[in-house]
């Protein structure tokens, strides 16, 4: 009789609760399984639903992996989302810090969105993640006096792609304490920057307003 009941008001569930409740189960399985073998008997065992459930709410085990991947993606720009209340240069160390302890956590989950060919949404997520980290980064240096233009754009782009192969290197290859890392990170975004704005006047300026100067 118990386990009616439970099974009656599990299957009660409003459908974005019961959406949540399998992305969580999957992010679970994903901790400890590749994500090409998450599949969709293994989630629905750890969700305690049927198969046929989960090919309800996701219609394929393609979108159903594209879909634990999504949710990731979100946590993890939630994660690095920058602090207002703390200096441009705070944030900056803050954010890469945060993503180095992300990553650190989750490599399996972090790899299948950058790394593994898993279809054209992916793909897509993984670009899409990128533009609004990069739109973060522009709209942050615009505001301490960065000129916009494609020279900056580009660099953006190439530090947060050189960011992402340094920390997965990493961890593939621990050679240095977290702190080295994170300031390795830290100074090729300032040097970046710096290459891409050509002028030195301008540089000098932009790092006492972000309130801090580089190291090194």
């Amino acid at each position: 009789m118990a386990r009616q009941t439970s099974a009656a008001r599990a299957s009660r569930m409003p459908p974005t609760d019961r959406r949540t409740q399998i992305l969580a189960a999957a992010r679970r399985v994903l901790e400890v399984r590749a994500i090409d073998e998450v599949s969709v008997e293994a989630v629905a065992s750890e969700a305690g639903v049927s198969p046929g459930l989960l090919f309800h709410y996701f219609g394929s085990q393609r979108k159903f992996r594209e879909a634990i991947l999504e949710s990731a993606a979100d946590e993890l720009l939630a994660h690095v989302r920058p602090d207002p209340a703390l200096s441009h240069a705070e944030q900056l160390t803050t954010s890469i810090e945060t993503f180095i302890d992300y990553v650190s956590r989750y490599p399996a989950i972090y790899q299948a969105i950058t790394r593994l060919n898993t279809g054209a949404g992916v793909r897509t997520l993984h670009r899409s993640a990128r533009a609004t980290l990069a739109g973060w980064l522009t709209e942050a240096l615009a505001e301490v006096g960065a000129p916009a233009s494609p020279a900056l754009d580009l660099a953006v782009a190439g530090w947060l792609a050189y960011m992402e192969e340094v920390v997965l290197a990493w961890l593939d290859r621990p050679g240095m304490d977290r702190a080295a890392l994170v300031d390795l990170c830290e100074r090729s975004m300032y040097q970046l920057v710096r290459t891409a704005l050509n002028d030195d006047q301008l540089w000098e300026e932009i790092l006492v307003r972000m309130g801090s100067t580089p190291r090194g």
